[in-house]
């Protein structure tokens, strides 16, 4: 007896549940467009903290004597990238968990917090395109 992992359904051992027609040969292929949206989210979220930083440190140069405004905007565009930075961070460790990978790509990139995360976002996204096997569960099999 098993449960199937789609409908739930407790069932045979028979390879193909007969309520919804889950196959074991065909694993969890509800994964695969999941990992491929988490990369496109990796690499967004990238360019955007890219950008938030890249502003900020362009207000902190256009700042001249005098002028209160841009500091506190240069400011504001710097907090954002940081905001973008951490949400970042949890988007690398939801994608690296497909894999059974989240320690290595989490300690990773926030060991080298906050530029560095970019470039972790960006090497794993193309880990994600390049494919490879999709495991559930953490570093020593365990869901």
């Amino acid at each position: 007896m098993r449960i199937c992992p789609k409908c739930r359904l407790i069932a045979s051992d028979d390879p193909v549940c007969p309520e919804c027609g889950w196959s074991i040969a065909a694993g969890d292929a509800a994964v695969a467009p999941l990992a491929a949206r988490y990369a496109e989210y990796l690499q967004y979220m990238s360019v955007f903290t890219a950008l938030m930083f890249g502003a900020s440190l362009v207000g902190a140069f256009a700042t001249t004597r005098g002028n209160h405004v841009m500091p506190a905007v240069s400011i504001a565009l710097l907090v954002t990238g940081l905001i973008a930075d951490v949400f970042l961070l949890l988007l690398i460790n939801r994608t690296a968990s497909l894999f059974a990978e989240a320690s290595r790509w989490t300690v990773g990139a926030a060991l080298t917090f906050p530029f560095g995360t970019l470039v972790f976002a960006w090497l794993l996204a193309r880990r994600v395109r390049l494919g490879g096997a999709i495991l559930r569960g953490d570093q020593n099999g365990r869901e």
